[in-house]
C-alpha cells in the first residue's frame, strides 16, 4: 500500500460541517470506517454500515486510537454486555498489546455516548456502558486470529 493524503468535508443540513485529512497507509476498511464515524457525527444514517467488513488486527494497528475503542467495544462488548471504563482500557490493553489511558478511554466513551453509538447509565463514579441494539449487528468486528 502506498501512503496517501486525502481530505474531505461533509455537512449536514443545519451547516455543520466535518472537515477530515488522513495521511498514510490508507486501505477500504480504513476509509469506509472513518467516512461511517464521520457521518455518526453529522447524525446521518450511513448505508454502507451492513457493507463493512470485519477487520483483521493487523490492519486496525493502522487505525486511530477512537477507532480501535470502536472496534473493540463491537467486538468484545457487541452481544450487549454492559461495560466500564476500565475495562475498555483492559481489554484494550489484552487485544492491541498498549496501553490506553483511563482518561482517554473515559472521553472516547463520552464522546460515542453523544455520537449515540453507546447507552449508558450510573452516576460517575460506577458508569456503565453499552453497544445500542440497533447497531450490535451493522458494524465490524475485529478479527483476532
Amino acid at each position: 500500500m502506498s501512503k496517501r493524503k486525502i481530505k474531505f468535508e461533509m455537512s449536514d443540513e443545519q451547516d455543520n460541517k466535518v472537515t477530515v485529512t488522513f495521511e498514510g497507509s490508507i486501505n477500504e476498511k480504513s476509509l469506509k470506517t472513518l467516512i461511517s464515524t464521520v457521518n455518526n457525527m453529522l447524525g446521518k444514517e450511513s448505508s454502507d454500515l451492513e457493507d463493512i467488513e470485519d477487520i483483521a488486527i493487523v490492519d486496525a494497528l493502522d487505525l486511530p486510537v477512537y477507532e480501535r475503542v470502536k472496534l473493540l467495544i463491537s467486538t468484545a462488548f457487541g452481544m450487549g454486555s454492559w461495560f466500564t471504563t476500565n475495562e475498555i482500557c483492559d481489554s484494550f490493553q489484552d487485544i492491541y498489546n498498549h496501553q490506553l489511558k483511563t482518561t482517554t478511554a473515559s472521553t472516547y466513551l463520552a464522546r460515542l455516548f453523544e455520537e449515540g453509538f453507546l447507552e449508558r447509565s450510573g452516576s460517575r463514579n460506577e458508569r456503565k456502558y453499552n453497544l445500542r441494539r440497533e447497531l450490535r449487528e451493522k458494524l465490524p468486528k475485529l478479527l483476532t486470529q
